[in-house]
C-alpha cells in the first residue's frame, strides 16, 4: 500500500478540451456549460499546446475598454494585444500549460501551484499528452480521511513499520484531524522522530506530542567520543 496520496489519485479524469482552432464563442459557451474557468488546447495526439482561462478571454474586454477611455492601444503588451485580437484557440491559450505529473507527490502539486499562481494543474503523462487536470479542492481531498483512518495510517506507518516498536507502547489518538501521540519509548531522539513523521503523514492537520521517554540521549556524548 503507498504511503503517500500522489496527483493520480485526486485529479479529474474526465476534462473538457478544445483544439487550436476553437472559435472564441465556442470556447466561452464551453466554459459556461461545463462551469470551469480554464480549458486546456490539446493536438490530434493529445498533447497539451496550452490552456485558455478566463483571465486570457477578459483580455479581449480589457483591450476594449483601453481605446473606449482613448488610452493609446500601444500600451499593452504585444500578448495582451494578440489575446484580445484573438479569435481562435491558437491565439488565446497561454503556452506553455503549467503541467504537472501524475505521480507527483500532492504538497510538489501545492508547491508548484503556488510558484505560478494559478488554482489548476494540467496533468500531463510523460509524453505531454492530458490526462487529467488538479484543483486545489482536489488538493486538500486529503484531510477528508476520517479519524479512525487516521489513527490506522498512523500506527501502521510511524509505530509499525519507522519505529519497530510495540504499538501498544504509543496510543495514537485522531480528532478532526489532529494527532495526540502517548506514550513512553526509550530515547528522546525517538519521541522527536515520531514526531516528525506524524506530520508528514497525509490528512494530519497538527500533531499534538504527550509522549514521554526514559533516556535523553541528546545530551549523551558522540559515540566516537565515548570510545575514546
Amino acid at each position: 500500500m503507498r504511503e503517500h496520496w500522489i496527483v493520480a489519485d485526486v485529479m479529474t479524469t474526465h476534462v473538457l478540451t478544445v483544439d487550436e482552432e476553437t472559435p472564441f464563442k465556442e470556447i466561452v459557451q464551453h466554459l459556461a456549460d461545463w462551469r470551469v474557468s480554464a480549458v486546456p488546447v490539446i493536438d490530434t495526439h493529445r498533447r497539451v499546446l496550452g490552456v485558455v482561462s478566463e483571465t486570457d478571454l477578459l483580455c479581449k474586454e480589457q483591450f476594449q475598454v483601453a481605446w473606449k477611455s482613448r488610452k493609446r492601444a500601444r500600451r499593452s503588451s504585444r500578448k495582451v494585444h494578440a489575446k484580445a485580437t484573438g479569435t481562435k484557440a491558437r491565439e488565446l491559450m497561454t503556452a506553455p500549460a503549467i503541467t504537472v505529473h501524475p505521480e507527483a507527490s500532492l504538497p510538489a502539486a501545492a508547491r508548484r501551484m503556488a510558484d505560478h499562481d494559478v488554482t489548476r494543474l494540467i496533468v500531463v503523462d510523460d509524453e505531454g499528452k492530458l490526462t487529467g487536470i488538479v484543483s486545489r479542492s482536489d488538493l486538500i481531498r486529503v484531510f477528508l480521511a476520517s479519524d479512525e483512518e487516521l489513527q490506522r495510517r498512523v500506527t501502521r506507518r510511524i509505530v509499525r513499520y519507522a519505529l519497530w516498536d510495540d504499538p501498544f507502547t504509543i496510543h495514537v489518538e485522531a480528532h478532526g484531524g489532529v494527532v495526540t501521540l502517548s506514550g513512553e519509548l526509550e530515547l528522546r531522539s525517538l519521541v522527536e522522530t515520531t514526531v516528525r513523521l506524524t506530520r508528514t503523514i497525509d490528512g494530519v492537520v497538527d500533531v499534538v506530542d504527550n509522549l514521554r521517554y526514559a533516556v535523553d540521549d541528546t545530551l549523551l556524548p558522540p559515540f566516537h567520543a565515548a570510545m575514546s
